[in-house]
């Protein structure tokens, strides 16, 4: 079964304890979730040179169970209900939250951040490009969620993930990115993390979240907050804040900036997804050339996202013929405006698709 793509995702606002939250998404999202449960091993063995059966993605799924209810019962409470709800194994959800830990899986990003004194509008913003498997899209969607004493926050996300890019009531606009470097076992899947900021009153709230809890890869959270930009570069072994230049702005890619991880560079060589150093410096130099002095507007940032310098492994990234890489393509692009309590999301590649706006209820 497959669900056509339309111009604009579906959508759904849910509300409650964080089983109560699960079970709403299972039972709205139930074929999605079913046809995701089945096909996220699949997916992931295209773009990986080392296949993963599902005994080993159940085995490293289960490891996570403890570790993962230790640290963030919420959001597995929530994916009990999920599962439950739309009839499939947790197990499988789980396969879906630690899908990125089970092996060196290339998949890339372009994210911008923009503090609200260099913006347009007078309001910080971030954008990102998600650079990853078309066949993705029909499955995605747009949830609210309105946990109880938490802030509330919205994604495009695949449901039966605790998490994805998004913004929250708290000021946090959320954009990812594929980082190159170690991983471990014994750490918590990235996406519990995300979820950890989504649910933080303050940045130092979601760096203490981020860094209190055993970390299982390397990935960057590129973010936008009231404070003005925030970029974590998240190890297993330790969390490195990077800052934006003197004019506040920020662009991130797939490889590692901090002085304390650029090694990871040359020790991890082939985790950096396509033209990841001239992707940011293009994007470094489009964001500057912006300013003009009236600071970068929305419609900057869609067409700097739309870039095709260095076609077609550029910013906007489009199929090509890397036998690893060269079937994904940039599935949507994003411009976070946590302030405005809104963001707005193309259904394909920005330069061929308009962008949709989609606010918190």
């Amino acid at each position: 079964m497959s669900f056509p793509s339309s111009i604009r995702f579906p959508e759904l606002t849910v509300a409650g304890s964080p089983s109560k939250m699960g079970r709403q998404i299972g039972e709205h999202f139930r074929h999605q979730i079913g046809e995701l449960s089945e096909l996220v091993l699949d997916r992931f063995n295209k773009g990986s040179e080392t296949k993963i059966t599902w005994d080993h993605a159940k085995s490293a799924a289960r490891q996570s169970f403890e570790r993962v209810a230790e640290f963030f019962p919420g959001p597995l409470d929530e994916l009990h209900g999920t599962a439950e709800a739309a009839g499939v194994p947790v197990e499988r959800l789980m396969v879906l939250n630690v899908r990125n830990a089970l092996s060196g899986a290339s998949e890339g990003c372009t994210s911008i951040m923009v503090s609200a004194e260099s913006s347009a509008t007078g309001k910080g913003f971030a954008g990102q490009n998600w650079d990853n498997d078309p066949a993705m899209a029909p499955l995605s969607a747009v949830i609210t969620r309105k946990g109880s004493g938490k802030p509330t926050f919205t994604s495009w996300t695949q449901p039966g993930l605790v998490a994805y890019m998004g913004f929250s009531s708290a000021g946090f606009g959320i954009c990812m990115n594929a980082l190159n470097g170690p991983s471990t076992t014994s750490g918590l899947p990235w996406y519990f993390f995300v979820r950890a900021i989504f649910e933080s009153n303050s940045p130092a709230e979601a760096i203490s979240a981020v860094k209190t809890a055993p970390r299982a890869l390397t990935g960057n959270a590129a973010m936008i907050t009231n404070d003005g930009p925030l970029d974590l570069e998240i190890t297993p072994g330790s969390v490195e804040a990077i800052k934006s230049d003197s004019d506040g702005l920020l662009v991130h890619t797939n490889h590692c900036v901090h002085p304390s991880l650029v090694s990871n560079n040359d020790e991890f060589p082939e985790r950096i997804y396509g033209q990841s150093f001239e992707r940011r410096d293009r994007g470094q130099d489009l964001l500057r050339g912006q300013q003009n002095g009236s600071g970068v507007s929305l419609d900057d940032a869609k067409k700097l996202l739309s870039d095709h310098d260095g076609f077609p492994t550029s910013i906007c990234r489009h199929p090509n013929e890397h036998p690893n890489t060269g079937w994904q393509r940039s599935v949507v692009s994003i411009i976070l405006e946590p302030s405005e309590n809104q963001m707005h999301v193309s259904n394909g590649n920005p330069c061929e698709n308009s962008y949709e706006i989609y606010k918190a209820d």
